[in-house]
Formats: C-alpha cells, structure tokens, sequence
C-alpha cells in the first residue's frame, strides 16, 4: 500500500487530492501545486487536447544536464506567468532545490524535491512568474555521480496551463490540514499518481508532502513554501 502524508507548517491550507497523472506547482498567493508522474491516463483527450502528455513535452523542448551540486539558472520572458518545469534522471535518485527569483535576492517561491528513482518518477513542476524580471534557479544538491536532466516549457499564450489547473481545482474532492499537523491519504497498488493542489486564504503556505511505500520507506518528497 502506497500512502500520500501531508504537513502544514504554518497556516490551515486545503489539500485537494485528485487520482491521475503529472505533478504541478504554480502561484502560491493562488494555488501551489505538486506533483508526480508514473505513467499517462486517459486525461489527454481530444477535448483535452492542449494538455500535452510529458513525454511529449520533452520531446518539445531543449534540455540541459545539472551536475551533482553545480546551479544552472534560466531567465523567464516578460510575458509568461507561469513556466512549467521538468527534471528526471535515469534511475538514479534526484535531488533539486528549485527557487524563483524576483529581483537579486527576493524568492517567492521555492520547492526542494526528491524522487528515489528520476526516471520512474520524474518531477514536474508549475513554477509562478507573475511579475517581470523573474528568473528560475535548479541546483543540484546531490552527489556529483547523480546528474539529472531539466527542461522548461513556457506558455505564452496558449491556455494548457491554466486549463490543467482549473481541471484540478474543480474536480478534486478538499480537505483543511491545520498549521502543524499531519494528514495522511494511502492508496492502493492499482493507482499509477496522483495530483496535488494546496492553497490558503491568500497568506504564506509552506508544507511538506511524501509518497512512502510501507511505514518507513520514502519514494518521493516536496516541501514547497509560498509568499
């Protein structure tokens, strides 16, 4: 059995679980969204056709490698408010923190990530860009024989981003986690992943998520904060 456990860390936010595919993450004072892929579901259907399955997406875009413990860093254009992003590995264990610079010094969002095997769970994020002048940081914080891959789409125009997210938003079932504590929601082995959204009433979120296989085994972590 396969459990999901939640922790909010400092104000009552709602955590809406939905069953299916990709992990997201995007504007905290709006939602913050996490997620995780396995394999695709039938969500990518001609009606659905703007949401693109990951493979695809990579497919689309250039990719770089980030060594163990280097930076890269990518500037976001003026026009984009949200950039999503995607790491893996090839089956290695992957380790990032993802930052969201605004200005030299100022992060509203950040998300540290681990996923035990890079390539049977890949990460994929929705990381906010709502001002100009923002610019993503991926660091590496593994070991130096554990590089991972990264690419990023931007959507400058096309409604595929904020189409997945209202998709979540209103088809997911919601419940409250209260500042410090714990919830917890397990699954069985016929569910391939799931999809994440947490938001407050507009006030800093920060939260810890974990994908655990038996009581003590870790497959996968965020924790993600939001100004």
């Amino acid at each position: 059995q396969v459990t999901m456990k939640f922790y909010g860390k400092v104000l009552t936010l709602s955590a809406c679980l939905w069953e299916c595919s990709a992990f997201m993450t995007p504007k905290a004072s709006s939602p913050a969204l996490i997620g995780s892929q396995r394999t695709q579901t039938n969500m990518y259907t001609k009606e659905n056709a703007d949401m693109l399955p990951i493979d695809a997406l990579w497919e689309d875009a250039s990719s770089i490698t980030v060594q163990g413990s280097t930076l890269r860093t990518c500037s976001l254009p003026v026009s984009v408010d949200k950039a999503q992003l995607l790491l893996k590995s090839e089956g290695r264990p992957l380790k990032s923190q993802v930052d969201l610079y605004h200005g030299p010094d100022y992060i509203p969002w950040n998300c540290a990530v681990y996923t035990e095997d890079g390539k049977k769970r890949p990460i994929n994020l929705i990381v906010p860009s709502p001002l100009s002048g923002n610019t993503v940081a991926m660091q590496n914080t593994g070991f130096i024989e554990f590089p991972f891959s990264a690419c990023a789409k931007v959507d400058s125009s096309s409604p595929r981003l904020e189409n997945f997210y209202k998709k979540l938003s209103t088809e997911g079932t919601s419940k409250h986690v209260q500042g410090g504590a714990v919830n917890t929601t397990p699954f069985d082995q016929s569910v391939d992943s799931v999809q994440i959204l947490l938001k407050t009433d507009g006030r800093h979120l920060k939260a810890r998520i974990e994908l655990l296989q038996g009581p003590n085994n870790l497959k996968q972590s965020f924790e993600v904060y939001s100004s």
